[in-house]
């Protein structure tokens, strides 16, 4: 597989540097939050908390100098170690906020934000800062575009390093050029930052909130439903406004982040059409409306509401949510784990598992994923019935017209038993601490499709090995798992070389 010396990590960190170089200045943004907000505190916490990032990140990138080109390997190990340091640093202000037990929980929440997972486990969240709240909020939205894509943006000039980081970091290219696909991303994503802001600013203002307190919140609940995560400002999630129009909002924004950006670059082209013939979307449409009938059938047969506009209100908006991979909710946890049933809690952890379309914010399997091997099926099962002499083919449109091969088959199955296996491994965990098999198997996929639904598992005073298996499990279901099989066979290879 792999042949790697002890050289080759100098080319690997001095990219690792440039990253945390870049996490450094992003804390500039909370930093000025702070200080308009009048936060001391906090701004000494995050010059402390950039200063570091900035120094160990300049120190890796002068002292470890780039060794030729990148390969595609060492691409996919940038990136998931990228991951990992960006986690340590970007937990540095959130542990220094003293609203976490312990670095352990700080990690997990600059896990859980980078990974747009939205799962957390902090004390008294009412009460943040401006600062420490939008900076939980801006590592989501950092991690929803991608921080390799961020790097590749605007620290980067060449062609060659960047492709291999982008593909590590599972992102299809849109445009001939990766460089100009990440700024597509980012630029799309900042026209929508500035809508989905005004929009939601102005529904809360008309809910009452104050100006300044309502533009803030909006923009943290843009960052965190078109990226996917669900991080809220308020303990009690979206249900804390108990305001229809702010759901619609939210659920606008969850869809726009589900959606292949490859698709919404043809729809801003002027090609609208790519979202009725694009099989990922439709495979998604149609994942979305069975779930949602089963989800409600559960509902009414559970007596979890008292009508069935409630029972769509509510069903319908955490599927959403789970579907997309957001985590926004509008009931409580525990009532979700205990009123809904385990039938409507299968069809939320069957969303959660196919998540949305591939180079879109959302995680977990991706539906296009799931229309290759439905369309593998189908060609099987003709290849049964047919004579031995008959050649089947199958096509489907994606951006073009494509021909289904062996290749692209297994490949889906490759990935879509990652996934499972990943789902598999937090279930076990959550069944040897006493948790049951449902409750298990739901913060299990919520955590490795990076979701942040909870039953009421996830909180600060869980064990510590199951934060450490829910960090792992977001961390490689946001790289689609290859990323994390690459850095551990990576230092193995290292290992057993060195021992000969």
């Amino acid at each position: 597989m792999f042949k790697p010396s002890r050289k080759d990590l100098g080319n690997i960190f001095h990219y690792v540097g440039v990253v945390l170089i870049a996490l450094g200045v992003c804390m500039v943004v909370p930093l000025v939050i702070s200080m308009a907000a009048g936060e001391w505190s906090a701004v000494l916490d995050f010059l402390v908390s950039a200063c570091v990032s900035v120094g160990v990140g300049n120190i890796l990138y002068f002292s470890l100098h780039s060794r030729g080109q990148v390969t595609w390997n060492q691409g996919l190990v940038i990136v998931a170690l990228s991951w990992l340091f960006a986690m340590l640093f970007a937990a540095l202000p959130i542990y220094l906020s003293g609203h976490y037990s312990s670095f352990l929980d700080a990690c997990f929440e600059s896990m859980s934000g980078l990974a747009t997972t939205g799962l957390t486990l902090v004390h008294d969240l009412d009460h943040m800062t401006y600062g420490v709240n939008f900076w939980r909020h801006l590592i989501m939205f950092l991690g929803g575009q991608g921080i390799v894509v961020l790097v590749i943006t605007y620290f980067m000039a060449g062609t060659s390093t960047a492709t291999q980081m982008y593909t590590g970091e599972g992102r299809e290219s849109i445009m001939p050029n990766v460089i100009e696909s990440s700024r597509f991303i980012w630029k799309v994503s900042m026209a929508y930052l500035v809508a989905g802001t005004l929009a939601l600013g102005v529904c809360l203002l008309a809910e009452g909130v104050a100006p300044v307190r309502s533009f803030f919140q909006s923009s943290c609940l843009f960052m965190a439903g078109f990226d996917t995560g669900g991080f809220t400002t308020q303990a009690l999630s979206v249900g804390y406004y108990h305001s229809l129009p702010v759901e619609l909002i939210t659920i606008v924004f969850m869809l726009l982040g589900m959606i292949n950006f490859a698709v919404q670059y043809e729809v801003w082209k002027g090609r609208p059409g790519e979202l009725v013939k694009n099989m990922e979307v439709r495979v998604l449409a149609v994942s979305i409306i069975v779930i949602l009938g089963l989800v409600l059938a559960a509902l009414s047969l559970a007596g979890a509401f008292s009508s069935f506009g409630a029972e769509l209100r509510r069903g319908g908006y955490q599927l959403i949510s789970a579907h997309s991979g957001t985590g926004f909710m509008t009931v409580y946890g525990q009532q979700l784990g205990v009123r809904w049933g385990d039938l409507a809690l299968l069809g939320i952890i069957a969303a959660m598992g196919i998540g949305g379309c591939a180079c879109a914010t959302s995680g977990a399997i991706k539906a296009f994923r799931v229309g290759v091997l439905v369309k593998e099926i189908k060609v099987k099962t003709k290849q049964a019935l047919s004579p031995a002499s008959a050649v089947i083919v199958e096509r489907f449109h994606h951006i073009k017209e494509l021909t289904l091969t062996e290749g692209m088959a297994r490949a889906a199955l490759f990935t879509t038993v990652l996934y499972l296996l990943l789902y598999l491994l937090g279930t076990v965990v959550g069944l040897l601490y006493g948790y049951g098999l449902t409750a298990s198997a739901f913060e299990s996929v919520s955590a490795a499709g990076n979701v942040g639904l909870t039953t009421g598992i996830t909180g600060f005073d869980m064990p510590v090995l199951l934060k450490v298996v829910y960090i792992f499990e977001m961390w490689a279901g946001r790289l689609e798992v290859l990323a994390v099989v690459a850095v551990f066979a990576y230092f193995l290879s290292m290992l057993r070389r060195g021992r000969k």
